[in-house]
């Protein structure tokens, strides 16, 4: 018994030690101060970045060979290749970037301005030019828009979406 009743003054001096600091710290440390700190100014945030950027990608699992059934299965309707009255000048190995049909589905679909359309899934492209190489979009996080690259600086690379000018720094070469 002699032990429980020295633990519970032990406890009962410490607690009163700790009240004795908080009163000391709340009359003799200003906490206000720390609000007009220098750590705020916008001098010394020169490396701080924003939110990581949304990664949106770009992976099309249609393949022409399945389409085609699925369409008749769906729609009662076979699609046929594209029956040319002139001779065709695409070129054997372009192929679809969508479903990867291959030349006697496609057709020009602006005459000879470049821009190709697959008769199976609809898609319009250009062979030369193809939005469907890029594999991912980087996203703002904040508003959904599109990033685009803006500069390439020794430490970090700064984005803004289209339509939004503020920068987004989307990657530091700090944490690499």
């Amino acid at each position: 018994m002699n032990s429980i009743t020295y633990l519970l003054s032990l406890i009962q001096f410490l607690y009163q030690q700790n009240c004795w600091l908080i009163n000391f710290i709340c009359k003799y440390i200003p906490l206000k101060q720390w609000a007009f700190d220098d750590s705020h100014s916008p001098k010394y945030q020169k490396l701080k970045t924003d939110e990581l950027p949304k990664i949106q990608f770009h992976q099309s699992d249609w393949d022409w060979q399945l389409l085609i059934p699925y369409f008749e299965y769906k729609y009662h309707k076979k699609i046929k290749p594209v029956v040319r009255h002139k001779e065709c000048d695409i070129p054997l190995d372009c192929s679809c970037p969508c479903c990867h049909a291959p030349q006697p589905f496609l057709y020009r679909n602006n005459g000879s301005k470049g821009q190709l359309k697959c008769k199976v899934c609809s898609t319009n492209f250009s062979p030369d030019d193809n939005r469907f190489d890029k594999h991912y979009t980087l996203r703002c996080p904040h508003c959904g828009n599109a990033l685009v690259h803006k500069k390439d600086r020794f430490l970090l690379t700064t984005s803004s979406p289209l339509l939004y000018p503020s920068p987004i720094i989307v990657s530091s070469r700090l944490d690499t």
